[in-house]
């Protein structure tokens, strides 16, 4: 278990607050452990409690968008550092059922389902009665079938569970809950299938029908309003899930943003400090549960314009080591080559800035939006030549007026960084001799002077360094700690 999970529910115990994890029981140790999401039932009235508790443990409320919001179901993110483990909180009031995207049903059986919870000693957590949570689940599945499944079967998680649930529920005690919260009816539905070897979702398609007439009353919406509005939920999500999948970037929220509004983080570093894994740890743990968008301003290997594509085969054909650094005084070089250098070095150079212009804007608009965005390097302006600075400072004063206007006009937009800054700027840090054996390629001096370099840059006024010579757990931990301390 989580250290920091099982900090909440000491905490739960001494203030008397009376809940139960409802359902998913039979996957408790993932849940516990930070892999798939807590969903835990509350009284009411305890609310107030709950709050103070929650913001004492370190968790933080999350919005869920319009298109994902549900009745009575509150988010909350929880970070546990040990583990560097982003974890989900679903904070039930009501037992909120129903149709995928929709759940329109809210019966008032949460007292119940409390009044007859359990102890785990093994997870010390409490839970529902698994007679009670066998009659969810198959409460659950029916009311989520649709038409369209009338020839599928049930999915391996769904039988395992109930296989699972089976095993320590006498079908007396499931059939007498069925009785207690819905009726004569459909208990009697509720004998019948199980007596049943589930595998058929259309098994379930009488039940659902007797719940449907017998929970009418528990329902949110109309019929018309339920298929309009399940209907434009279920596109929203797809549209969504298809863009993550394909690791587009979108700065329009689709799941949760914090109310304290949208975020951003720039991760600065030499070669070889760790950005991009870390980068990429992060986007992995924070992209779980909530609306997240990274960003390259780099001018290497990653994301770049279609325009700057070709051109970066200019740059190792011609400038060597790279378009960012000179070669005008490479007595070498022939000066037919230098020409060549010299105009793909402009051309470059102009790209790149548009390139860093539109990204700068996306990343406005995110954070305006609501999402969390995570930038491997940033535009900056106190060093020129490298480091994502200006490269075209040293044609200022040169005699073509021409290259003095591209000159200024690259320079006016890596200074519009600086107008909306980072809220945060992570400066990843190591030892010279642990980056040379993690970049090879590198020498001490190159090494020492893009420390040096990283240290002068200021971009925000709030600036952490942050030590990556540990292993990845401690250093991604340090890391996601300055994150979580900022959303």
């Amino acid at each position: 278990m989580l250290q920091s999970i099982r900090n909440m529910l000491l905490s739960f115990e001494e203030a008397n607050i009376i809940y139960c994890h409802w359902k998913s029981n039979e996957h408790l140790n993932d849940s516990v452990n930070g892999d798939t999401d807590l969903d835990i039932l509350f009284r009411k009235s305890q609310r107030q409690e709950i709050d103070i508790i929650l913001n004492k443990c370190g968790l933080k409320r999350f919005r869920a968008t319009y298109h994902m919001q549900y009745n009575a179901i509150e988010d909350f993110i929880g970070f546990d550092k040990e583990t560097a483990k982003i974890w989900h909180l679903h904070v039930h009031y009501q037992l909120t059922l129903g149709e995928k995207h929709l759940k329109g049903y809210t019966p008032p059986w949460a007292d119940y389902i409390l009044n007859n919870r359990w102890f785990s000693e093994e997870f010390g957590v409490f839970c529902s009665q698994l007679e009670d949570e066998y009659f969810l689940i198959l409460l659950r599945i029916a009311l989520k079938l649709r038409w369209r499944d009338f020839f599928k079967k049930l999915g391996k998680p769904e039988i395992d569970e109930i296989n699972w649930l089976k095993g320590y529920s006498p079908d007396h005690k499931v059939i007498k809950s069925a009785k207690i919260l819905l009726g004569e009816r459909c208990s009697k539905e509720y004998e019948k299938v199980l007596n049943k070897k589930l595998r058929n979702r259309r098994d379930l398609f009488k039940l659902q029908r007797y719940l449907r007439s017998d929970m009418r009353q528990f329902t949110s919406y109309t019929a018309s309003k339920s298929l309009i509005k399940r209907t434009i939920r279920e596109g929203f999500w797809f549209i969504g899930g298809i863009a993550r999948r394909l690791g587009l970037n979108s700065t329009i929220p689709s799941r949760r943003i914090s109310p304290s509004g949208g975020t951003v983080i720039a991760i600065l570093g030499s070669d070889g400090a760790g950005k991009s894994t870390s980068v990429a740890y992060i986007k992995k743990e924070f992209g779980k549960k909530i609306d997240l968008m990274t960003i390259y301003f780099g001018s290497g290997d990653g994301d770049s314009s279609i325009l700057r594509y070709p051109m970066r085969l200019i740059a190792k054909r011609v400038g060597g080591k790279g378009l960012g650094n000179s070669i005008r005084k490479d007595t070498n070089i022939s000066k037919s080559k230098k020409n060549v250098y010299f105009l793909a070095k402009v051309l470059w150079s102009i790209a790149l800035a548009r390139e860093k212009r539109k990204k700068l804007k996306m990343v406005t608009k995110a954070r305006n939006n609501g999402l969390l965005v995570i930038t491997d390097r940033y535009p900056q302006v106190e060093i020129t030549g490298y480091n994502d600075g200006p490269l075209l400072t040293d044609y200022y004063k040169g005699k073509s007026r021409l290259l003095r206007k591209i000159a200024i006009w690259e320079m006016n937009i890596y200074k519009s960084a600086y107008v909306n800054p980072p809220d945060l700027v992570i400066k990843l840090l190591v030892p010279t001799e642990l980056a040379i054996e993690r970049k090879p390629e590198m020498t001490e001096f190159e090494i020492e002077n893009k420390k040096t370099a990283v240290r002068k840059i200021n971009l925000s006024q709030n600036v952490v360094e942050v030590d990556t010579s540990q292993n990845k757990i401690i250093s991604f931990g340090n890391i996601m700690e300055q994150v979580w301390k900022i959303i």
